[in-house]
């Protein structure tokens, strides 16, 4: 081998050398004695550097997987003999590089065996020796790798590899299982002093398989007497519970399960390996390993009781139900660890446990139960002390996903006893309030958060809901208001404090009196707190709270407003760390300010000004910023000021959303304010530097206004247009579909003038960007050129669809053909069936509207000779999968497009079908004169499944 071109494999290598290194591994790769030299220097240890000798395992992984299959007999037998000799003489390596000499062998394995390398497993066994640590190592990783290719249900295999793997399993039960397992057994024994690191990776292999293979032949005398001792030896105990666990889930027959988990539950309290855990020498990997192995076992047992069910087996089902209940105390003590490992570890069984209890009734005896794990739950979404709220790692992030699960066990608890929850609940939060001085800060915001939680899973049917006095919930927002938690310094309580407040906001229709008191918690002690993710969450929670109770804060939205409108002068640099607001906070306090100035019920001409004193600042930042940005050079200052703008037209926009349609914000006498910053706005689409941002933010005013401005948008909209085209990017014009076919869909026909002066245009920006080089390699890409395409069909589809199909006729005959030419290549080609379907739905209209007599000059011809054939087209295309959902709906499109032209065209039509076309596509006489009749006498909807078994008896028959 080149020793210069491997200098890239180490870390001090530079760009240059990593590069030739890469060159040389693909030559390697491609080379017809590549693998062999690399063979030869791995076997012959001509390098010592593991990263060569695992770079040579690299070359040859890439030759099975490639051009094993096809190789000589020679090259087939020189392999064997290589990786046969690897068990004698290959030790001491790595861990890394062992794991990748297996992974070869296993590569070889789904590739051979049986049908050529049927002694396999026996030439394995007879290159094993026993007393040499390391080829008993790599034999074990090899079975790995076996299961990893063949069993291993987190990898994804095709039908065929199912097939595969079934036929290789099928044959190791017949043929080697046996010699394997003693094989296993004999390792564990000699090891598991000498090297308790070979008898644990032993045990990972039974786990491994034991879920295929015959369970007595673990489940005895022999290997369980084995894996019970090892559960005292500190450095085996882990992986002998994982065996166990995995022994216990075998798939078996619901009897024969229960009776193997009872026999194991037995034997394994009576050794105390259970009641041990409070010993000191238990570790919480020992005790999570244990949790997993009790859960195994509860599941089990649940499975067993499901199949009882659904055969109506009483006696056996009341069997099991006990056995589960034995093993509920020791769900309890683990689901209530303090670890949150060892709790994590029985939620399955948890989970599962609670299913079973739903389908007792409440008088049976459960209520206790309920309890108990309802109250173990709430304890463990506890906040740890040690959990760091400024600064979230991973501990924080494991422990927010650990209470995603534990809301899940809530839920299902409290669907069980929905009164009992409420009233633990209801319990727990009262005491708490009213103890605000004394409880740490993980007790009140947990008992919040429960509170919280019920809201989402009780529903309304059960308790009524907040806004009904008296109610249960009401009686619960009333402790809540009226206690000072809102005072309480601590972020995660604060928190959750405002979460309840929106989430049981139904409260304030009916308790109007305390809404002063709940703004001022918003207003100051929310939006001002020190804790800047207070801050933060509180812009969304109180634009939500604003929005859903506009309806009552008529004699208290002034008051709101002017202290509100404090908050929004405040213009950070939006990149500064610790900013008061970030800029995406502020957009939420501008969308509450435009809802805060509608509710105060002033006069058109007051609520004008007011909306004037939000917007004016606005402009007046855009103004300044889009001077800076221009006299600028530095990219860095750029970025800001862009991003700065962006954040200035979000807030404008933000400001907006309060009005749903014209009407509404001209009543309002709001809108004169929009009206008046939109030419400011469009300078914004002038200026070549930090265009995509820039422009950005323009269209999302712009998306607005449409709704906002009514016609009094149009006289704005040539200019726009044409700098949003100007010089466009594929992502850019991506952007820019949806906006011209709201403006199309607002408009219609008032706008058809100027789209017939911009169709053109915006059709040759896209082709440009279509036929721009694409790297086929390139998922992104390609995905980013086909979304063009489709945003292309839905332009051309809002058109169709909003009676403005004039502009593509306007267009001359010529660009109207290659229009027409792009659909009927989008109905046939695109790889998309719902695009497809889109292309279909636009000729349905085209047909609809020029096929008639007088319609469109030529279009008749064209349809029979383009239409009419991509209708028979794109289903029968072998791409094309008639048992694909989004497929068959296409069909439906086809139907209507035959439909419609048979409607349109009548006789002629059918004579040109009967006398041309179907001739042409060799259709079967008498299935032509079916498809004539089903045609003419069957609708659209009825005509579609005839359609689909039409088109799979053409396929198979031009097979």
């Amino acid at each position: 081998m080149d020793d210069s071109a491997l200098q890239g494999l180490y870390d001090h290598c530079t760009p240059a050398q990593r590069q030739l290194t890469l060159r040389y591994f693909e030559q390697l790769k491609f080379s017809p004695e590549g693998w062999k030299i690399c063979a030869a220097d791995f076997t012959q240890k001509r390098h010592s550097d593991d990263q060569v000798k695992f770079f040579c395992l690299q070359v040859m992984e890439s030759f099975i997987r490639e051009r094993y299959s096809t190789c000589s007999d020679d090259d087939v037998l020189y392999l064997r003999t290589l990786f046969l000799s690897w068990l004698q003489t290959q030790c001491n390596e790595k861990s890394f590089v062992r794991n990748k000499m297996a992974q070869l062998y296993g590569l070889a394995f789904v590739l051979d065996y049986p049908l050529k390398w049927a002694s396999f497993f026996a030439d394995l066994l007879r290159c094993l020796q026993p007393g040499l640590a390391w080829t008993v190592d790599l034999y074990l990783r090899i079975l790995l790798a076996i299961d990893e290719n063949v069993v291993d249900r987190q990898t994804i295999h095709t039908a065929e590899e199912h097939a595969r793997n079934v036929a290789i399993k099928d044959n190791m039960r017949d043929t080697c299982v046996p010699e394997l397992v003693e094989s296993w057994y004999q390792i564990m024994v000699a090891y598991e002093q000498l090297d308790p690191s070979i008898c644990c990776l032993t045990m990972d292999v039974v786990g491994a398989y034991v879920s295929w293979i015959d369970i007595n032949l673990i489940a005895n005398d022999r290997f369980v007497g084995l894996l019970l001792k090892y559960l005292s030896v500190k450095s085996l105990r882990e992986n002998s519970a994982t065996c166990l666990t995995y022994i216990v889930s075998k798939g078996m027959e619901p009897l024969a399960k229960n009776n193997l988990v009872e026999s194991f539950f037995k034997i394994l309290v009576s050794v105390g390996v259970f009641t041990s855990a409070t010993s000191e020498d238990m570790d919480v990997d020992f005790e999570t390993t244990l949790a997993k192995l009790m859960s195994g076992m509860g599941c089990a047992l649940v499975t067993s009781w499901n199949k009882f069910l659904k055969s109506n087996d009483e006696r056996n089902l009341r069997a099991t139900r006990e056995a589960i209940e034995s093993k509920v105390p020791y769900l309890h003590r683990y689901l209530s660890d303090e670890d949150d490992d060892v709790s994590e570890a029985v939620i399955p069984f948890a989970v599962q446990y609670v299913g079973i209890l739903k389908h007792y009734s409440r008088s049976q005896g459960n209520t206790e139960s309920i309890q108990s794990l309802l109250c173990i739950v709430i304890n463990k979404l506890k906040y740890d002390e040690s959990y760091n709220f400024t600064n979230e790692g991973e501990e924080e992030a494991l422990f927010v996903e650990f209470r995603k699960e534990l809301k899940v066990l809530f839920d299902n608890i409290v669907l069980l006893d929905p009164k009992l929850a409420f009233d633990t609940v209801q319990s727990s939060l009262s005491h708490m309030l009213a103890n605000l001085s004394y409880e740490p800060f993980m007790n009140v915001e947990v008992a919040l958060r429960a509170f919280y939680m019920l809201g989402e899973i009780i529903t309304e049917k059960e308790f009524g809901n907040a806004g009904v006095e008296g109610s249960p919930w009401y009686q619960m927002m009333v402790i809540v208001v009226e206690s000072q938690v809102s005072h309480y310094d601590h972020v995660a309580v604060l928190l959750e404090f405002y979460e309840v407040l929106v989430r049981y906001e139904k409260f304030f229709v009916t308790a109007k009196h305390y809404l002063p008191g709940v703004m001022d918690c918003f207003l100051e002690r929310g939006l001002k707190n020190v804790h800047i993710t207070v801050r933060s969450r509180l812009c969304y929670l109180f634009c939500r709270f604003v929005k859903t109770l506009k309806n009552q804060m008529d004699g208290l939205a002034k008051q709101v407003f002017e202290r509100l409108s404090q908050l929004l002068i405040v213009f950070p640099d939006w990149n500064e760390v610790g900013a008061y607001f970030t800029g995406y906070d502020l957009m939420f306090l501008y969308e509450a300010a435009g809802f805060v100035i509608v509710s105060c019920g002033l006069s058109p001409e007051s609520s004008g000004d007011l909306m004037s004193r939000v917007l004016t600042p606005v402009v007046e930042r855009f103004r300044l910023a889009m001077t800076q940005l221009n006299s600028t050079e530095d990219m860095q200052q750029q970025e800001t000021l862009a991003q700065s703008i962006y954040n200035l037209l979000s807030f404008a926009s933000r400001a907006s959303k309060v009005f749903v349609n014209h009407q509404q914000t001209k009543q309002s006498g709001c809108l004169n304010c929009f009206a008046e910053a939109l030419p400011a706005f469009l300078c914004g689409l002038e200026v070549p530097k930090q265009k995509e941002l820039l422009q950005s933010g323009v269209r999302q005013y712009l998306h607005r206004m449409i709704i906002c401005l009514g016609d009094e948008l149009l006289k704005y909209v040539p200019i726009a247009i044409s700098l949003l085209l100007k010089d466009c990017k594929s992502h850019d014009i991506l952007e820019f579909i949806p906006l011209i076919n709201q403006l199309i869909t607002k408009y219609k026909e008032r706008i058809a003038p100027f789209l017939d002066t911009v169709f053109v245009s915006v059709v040759q920006t896209i082709n440009k960007c279509l036929n721009e080089p694409c790297d086929p390699s390139d998922m992104e890409e390609v995905r980013e050129r086909q979304n063009l395409q489709k945003a292309y069909y839905l332009f051309i589809s809002s058109l169709t669809t909003n009676d403005v199909t004039q502009v593509i006729a306007n267009q001359g005959a010529q660009f109207l053909e290659e229009v027409l030419g792009t659909l009927i290549t989008g109905s046939v080609e695109f790889p998309d069936p719902a695009t497809q379907k889109l292309c279909f739905s636009i000729l349905k209209k085209l047909v609809d509207t020029w096929a008639c007599e007088g319609g469109l000059h030529g279009f008749p011809e064209y349809m029979y000779k383009n239409i009419l054939p991509a209708c028979f087209l794109a289903p029968l295309r072998a791409t094309c999968d008639l048992n694909d959902g989004n497929a068959y709906l296409m069909l439906s499109e086809i139907a209507g497009v035959l439909k419609a032209m048979l409607s349109k065209r009548g006789v002629e039509m059918v004579l040109y079908l009967q006398g041309s076309y179907l001739a042409s596509i060799r259709m079967p006489p008498l299935v032509a004169q079916d498809f004539l009749q089903r045609l003419q006498h069957t609708d659209a909807k009825a005509l579609k499944p005839y359609l689909k078994d039409l088109f799979l008896e053409l396929r198979t028959a031009s097979l």
